[in-house]
């Protein structure tokens, strides 16, 4: 079969016999086929709100680590629902429904082990798991991006031709994707126009998408207290191909999550959310959002390569990993070329 001996066969029969013995899921994968979505076109793209009250978990989930170390953890098996049964990958991984969807088809895969959410040491996992479940779409929330567990290590996958940042890959990458390096066996690149920075890396070899992997991550601010950059992950596989979409991060959650009345947006983005599927778990929030918010959303006030911006060149001994981010840790002039030499 596979490294992980399971295929997207097996990721259908397991939500299918889940829904047979298991009425929360049940109900809940039930309602998200009647469930009320809007479409925004934001450069072109149709972003779909989706409003989905059974989120609301996830978005207003309490994550400081105070919060985390008092509440049992719901990925551990001992704390799962008794209907919640699963699939074992290889012996690191359960594969489960979840409970909760977005996708029609929406899978989580915490680690057997409770251990921190990081990507690193993970990433040939992600890529395995993709392989595996060709199907699917694979994504990791990074422990301030998204993700409502982010003290147990977990993958999450939904069916593909579900978020636009996939199905509609072609028309983008023509549209807004620009290559930074092509040659043995790779692709690295950005697009130019989606609000959030987008970097995406295409190859056939499991060890070149990691060396470029491992490469962004070296160029990635690491935040005070953070283990890793603040990021978001999905993943494909058609075969021979995998294509990775890294989404650098600054922030956990907008500044609209923060208001008050009116004003306030209660969403805390992960991959979906950036990559073109917004749940929302309330009605006035899912009424009232707008392409500006949702553009706002993604926007971070960054220069330097969160900001999708490259080193043309420099001092000697600098790289892109010196134009990082504009708080101190690089300068960026948007001016004409200076005729008189003046001290900064």
């Amino acid at each position: 079969m596979n490294k992980f001996e399971i295929d997207s066969d097996c990721a259908d029969r397991l939500i299918r016999e889940q829904r047979s013995v298991w009425a929360l899921l049940d109900k809940n994968c039930q309602a998200l086929e009647r469930v009320e979505t809007r479409i925004v076109f934001v450069e072109g793209v149709p972003v779909t709100l989706q409003f989905n009250p059974e989120r609301i978990r996830s978005a207003a989930a309490v994550v400081d680590r105070q919060s985390i170390q008092n509440r049992k953890c719901f990925l551990c098996e001992e704390n799962r629902p008794a209907e919640q049964v699963g699939i074992t990958v290889a012996g690191k991984y359960v594969m489960l429904a979840n409970p909760y969807p977005i996708f029609p088809k929406h899978l989580t895969i915490p680690s057997v082990i409770h251990t921190p959410q990081t990507i690193c040491g993970r990433l040939n996992d992600m890529l395995d798991l993709a392989r595996a479940i060709d199907r699917y779409i694979v994504f990791y929330n990074g422990p301030r991006c998204g993700a409502s567990a982010p003290d147990h290590m977990h993958f999450q996958a939904g069916n593909k031709g579900f978020v636009p940042l996939e199905y509609l890959w072609s028309d983008i990458y023509r549209e807004q994707g620009e290559a930074v390096y092509r040659g043995g066996n790779i692709l690295l690149g950005r697009l130019e126009r989606w609000p959030q920075s987008v970097f995406f890396v295409e190859s056939g070899q499991m060890d070149r998408i990691a060396e470029a992997f491992d490469l962004l991550l070296r160029l990635l601010p690491v935040l005070n207290g953070d283990t890793e950059p603040m990021m978001n992950i999905l993943c494909t596989y058609e075969a021979p191909v995998w294509r990775l979409w890294i989404l650098p991060r600054r922030t956990h959650r907008p500044t609209q999550y923060y208001e008050e009345g009116d004003k306030q947006r209660l969403i805390s983005p992960g991959a979906i959310d950036l990559s073109g599927v917004v749940p929302l778990p309330r009605k006035s929030d899912f009424e009232r959002f707008t392409k500006e918010e949702i553009v706002d959303l993604c926007t971070l006030p960054n220069h330097g390569l969160l900001a999708n911006e490259w080193m043309g060149a420099g001092v000697s001994g600098e790289s892109p990993a010196d134009m990082r981010v504009d708080d101190g840790m690089a300068m960026v002039f948007d001016s004409d070329v200076l005729e008189k030499e003046v001290e900064i």
